[in-house]
């Protein structure tokens, strides 16, 4: 958490994009405020649900490899480190090769940090060298116990057909629907700050908005006003053609 502004930092410089102020949010939000929602929740001890019958034994995976995004290097390796741990698994990070220095030098930071806790030697590792040929052998391992894949199509269909278990979050197209009832000009802002935060660099920013033809005109006004901007059909065209070309999407435009 006290170094989540200088990692934001790192982050940006290293990559060449999003936004430094609002990867040390990121950064904060996924390190103490994370661990203190989950503080009280108990990962050990059985629970009994007397009314279904049923009786929860937390076991724990054993061995997570987590393969880490450039979009959200160091908030993604602060939540799944902390994730395993407080499940009493150990965890291999695997950073973005694009973030590989910000990313290797904060898994250093909460290794020792654990360590220092009274965590166990090697609880929290990572690949300092990442390459595609690793990371596939390490998919592939029988000492992988599951796969948290946060990052490309490509990286987490190759999770998917490891043979291991794993949960893989891909590229998002989060839609948003803004209803004729719903406060325009509060809509309009939440939606204006949330796509622009990280220059929109997240999956989880709205990509795709619907509205019907009642509210329409009003919310593009309040759209406006709030700084979006909205495009004419040649904008448009320009935009689309700078942004996708033949093979996919333009990934100089990221960011």
């Amino acid at each position: 958490h006290a170094k989540a502004g200088d990692y934001g930092e790192w982050a940006v410089r290293e990559t060449g994009f999003g936004v430094a102020e609002h990867k040390k949010l990121k950064n904060e939000l996924s390190s103490v405020p994370f661990l203190d929602f989950y503080r009280g929740w108990d990962f050990v001890n059985p629970r009994i649900d007397e009314a279904a019958k049923i009786v929860e034994i937390p076991r724990p995976a054993g061995v997570v490899l987590a393969l880490i995004p450039s979009t959200n290097p160091i908030s993604t390796i602060n939540f799944k480190t902390l994730m395993a741990l407080m499940t009493r698994n150990a965890i291999v990070l695997s950073p973005h090769p694009a973030a590989r220095e910000c990313g290797v030098d904060c898994a250093h930071e909460l290794r020792r940090a654990a360590e220092a806790a009274g965590a166990p030697d090697g609880a929290i590792q990572v690949i300092e060298q990442p390459s595609i040929p690793l990371i596939d052998e390490f998919m592939k391992s029988e000492q992988t116990d599951v796969i948290l894949a946060t990052g490309g199509i490509a990286m987490v269909r190759s999770a998917y057909a490891s043979s291991n278990p794993a949960i893989g979050v891909g590229p998002g197209n989060a839609p948003v629907y803004v209803d004729p009832s719903a406060d325009l000009k509060q809509a309009a802002a939440h939606i204006v700050d949330s796509k622009a935060f990280d220059n929109s660099v997240l999956c989880t920013n709205e990509s795709v908005l619907f509205a019907l033809e009642e509210s329409a005109r009003e919310l593009k006004r309040e759209l406006e006003r709030a700084g979006a901007h909205i495009c004419s059909d040649e904008e448009t065209a320009a935009l689309r053609a700078y942004l996708f070309h033949a093979r996919g999407f333009n990934v100089e435009a990221l960011g």
